[in-house]
C-alpha cells in the first residue's frame, strides 16, 4: 500500500515540475520574441503569444491567477480598446499598478503577449489588475482562462461578417463568456443597448448598467440602420423613444412591454467648450460627478460612461475617476491626435459601419477646411469582408465637398474604396488612389493646407502600418514607449 502511494505522488511532483518548466519556457520565448519584434518596429502584439500559448496552453491562467486586485476584461463590438484604456487610467490614479493590452491587440495571443511583456522572466507580474479588451468570438475562452472579477459588455453591432456572422452569433459568443464568469463576478452592461439587456441576468451575478439622458439633434444617417429593429423578448417591433446612434436609445416594446430600465449611471448632461472638450455631468447611486472630457463624440460617452460605471463596481472613489478622466488622451488609433507644424493628424480606427458612421458625424462638425485618407486592408485582422463599406454613410460627404480639400484612398482594397466613394457621389476627379500608405500619407499632407486637419480613416491592420509612418516621422511614439 505505501509502495503504490509513493508511485502515485511522484509522477505528480514530475508533472508539476514540468509545467513549471514549460511555463518559465513560454515566457523567456515570449519575451525573446517581443523584444526581436520591437527592435524591428513590429511590436509584438501576435506572435510572442502564439508562441507562448503553443508552448504553455494554460499560460493566461497562470500569469494572471496571483494578481492581488484580480482581472477586468473588457468586450463588445466598438469601443474596447478606449474604455480599457479610461478603465486603467481611473485605477492608476487610485494608486494601483495595471497590465493593459493597449495596443488594441484582443485576441487570447494578444492578451497573452500583453501578459508576458509585463511579467518577469522568473515569472512574477508586477501589477494589482489586468485590464483586458477582449474580442467578442475570443471572450468565452478568455473567461475560462482568468477567471475575470468583473467583465465591461460596452454594445453589440453588425461587425466583420467573414468572422461572425449576423448580431446573434456575437451576442451568443457573450452569452457563453458570461455564463462562465466565476462566482462573485461583476457585470457592466450598455442599459441602452436592448440586445444586451435582453440578456438573462445570472442572480449570482451583481449587474450594473449605464445610459445616457441627453436630448440630442436626430441624426441624418440613413444607410446604417438599426441591428436591433424588434424586440429580444419576443419579436415584434421594437419603439424608440430616442436614439442616440444605430440601435442604442430609450427604447420599448407595445407588445410585452419589455423597455430600458432606469440605469445605475446616467450621463445628464453634455456641453461643449471653446477648446474642443465637453462639460458632462454624470449621476452615481447617491453622488453627481462633472468632468471636463476630452474625447470627441457621442459614442465616446458611452465610453466614458462605462468606464465610470465598472470603477463604481470597484468602489473607486470618484476624486480619482474625476482626475484621470480629466487629462484622458485618445487611445491607440482612436480619434488620436498628431501635430504637424501648422496641420493636425487626426487618426480614426473605422472597422464597421456603426463606428464609421460615427467618425463621419465628427468630420461633418468640423468648422475648417478638412482632407480625409481612407485606408482600407482585407486581413485577417481587419475582416476579409469589405462589404460593410456599402452601409456607410460617405454620401454625406458631398454635403461638405466644399470645405474637402482632397480625398485620399489607399491600402490593399483601395481601388474598391474609390468607387464607394464615387456612388457616393463625390466627385471622382478629387479622389486620389495610393495603395502604399506611407506614400498615401505624404501626398494627403501635400494636400492638407495650412491651419487644416487632415483626418486618417484607417482598418485596422492599416492603421498599424500608417502609426509606424507616422511614428518614423517623430510623431508620437510606439505604444510599448508611451
Amino acid at each position: 500500500m505505501q509502495n503504490n502511494q509513493k508511485q502515485h505522488v511522484k509522477p505528480g511532483g514530475f508533472h508539476n515540475r514540468l509545467f513549471k518548466l514549460k511555463l518559465l519556457a513560454a515566457i523567456w520565448s515570449g519575451k525573446i520574441l517581443i523584444a526581436l519584434t520591437r527592435v524591428l518596429g513590429r511590436g509584438g502584439t501576435t506572435l510572442p503569444g502564439r508562441a507562448a500559448l503553443r508552448i504553455a496552453p494554460r499560460l493566461l491562467s497562470s500569469l494572471s491567477a496571483p494578481l492581488p486586485q484580480g482581472s477586468l476584461i473588457v468586450t463588445g463590438t466598438n469601443g474596447k480598446t478606449t474604455t480599457s484604456a479610461l478603465i486603467t487610467a481611473i485605477l492608476k490614479n487610485a494608486g494601483y499598478r495595471c497590465i493593459n493590452n493597449q495596443s488594441g491587440s484582443n485576441m487570447s495571443w494578444g492578451v497573452a503577449s500583453a501578459l508576458l511583456a509585463a511579467v518577469s522572466w522568473t515569472g512574477h507580474l508586477p501589477g494589482n489588475y489586468a485590464v483586458m479588451e477582449v474580442d467578442e468570438g475570443a471572450f468565452p475562452g478568455v473567461v475560462s482562462s482568468i477567471k475575470p472579477r468583473g467583465v465591461v459588455i460596452t454594445n453589440v453591432f453588425r461587425d466583420q461578417l467573414d468572422r461572425y456572422g449576423e448580431v446573434d452569433h456575437v451576442l451568443d459568443a457573450i452569452k457563453k463568456g458570461l455564463e462562465m464568469q466565476p462566482e462573485g463576478c461583476f457585470e457592466v452592461i450598455n442599459a441602452d443597448d436592448p440586445s444586451l439587456a435582453g440578456i438573462a441576468l445570472n442572480k449570482a451575478k451583481k449587474r450594473w448598467t449605464y445610459g445616457l439622458e441627453l436630448d440630442l439633434p436626430a441624426g441624418t444617417f440613413e444607410n446604417t440602420g438599426r441591428d436591433m429593429k424588434t424586440c429580444p423578448i419576443c419579436t415584434k417591433k421594437l419603439n424608440y423613444d430616442k436614439i442616440y446612434f444605430a440601435h442604442l436609445g430609450h427604447y420599448h416594446c407595445l407588445s410585452c412591454g419589455y423597455r430600458r430600465q432606469d440605469p445605475d449611471v446616467k450621463l445628464t448632461g453634455s456641453t461643449a467648450n471653446p477648446d474642443g472638450s465637453s462639460s458632462v455631468r454624470i449621476s452615481l447611486p447617491g453622488e453627481n460627478i462633472a468632468v471636463n472630457f476630452h474625447l470627441m463624440g457621442t459614442y465616446n460617452l458611452y465610453n466614458l460612461l462605462a468606464a465610470v460605471t465598472c470603477a463604481r463596481a470597484l468602489d473607486i472613489s470618484t476624486t480619482a475617476m474625476r482626475g484621470a478622466l480629466e487629462q484622458s488622451t485618445p487611445s491607440f488609433g482612436r480619434m488620436e491626435i498628431f501635430k504637424l507644424e501648422n496641420k493636425t493628424i487626426v487618426m480614426a480606427l473605422i472597422k464597421n459601419p456603426v463606428g464609421a458612421n460615427e467618425v463621419l458625424r465628427t468630420i461633418l462638425a468640423q468648422k475648417n477646411r478638412i482632407n480625409i485618407l481612407v485606408a482600407i486592408n482585407d486581413k485577417i485582422a481587419d475582416g476579409t469582408d469589405v462589404s460593410w463599406l456599402w452601409d456607410v454613410d460617405f454620401e454625406q460627404l458631398v454635403s461638405i465637398e466644399d470645405k474637402l480639400s482632397g480625398v485620399m484612398v489607399s491600402g490593399l482594397r483601395a481601388r474598391e474604396m474609390a468607387v464607394r466613394f464615387k456612388y457616393a457621389g463625390l466627385d471622382t476627379a478629387r479622389i486620389g488612389i495610393e495603395e502604399n500608405t506611407a506614400a498615401a500619407i505624404d501626398r494627403a499632407l501635400e494636400q492638407t493646407s495650412e491651419g487644416s486637419r487632415l483626418f486618417i480613416l484607417p482598418t485596422y491592420t492599416a492603421m498599424l502600418e500608417m502609426r509606424r509612418t507616422l511614428n518614423k516621422m517623430g510623431l508620437g511614439k510606439p505604444y510599448w514607449e508611451e
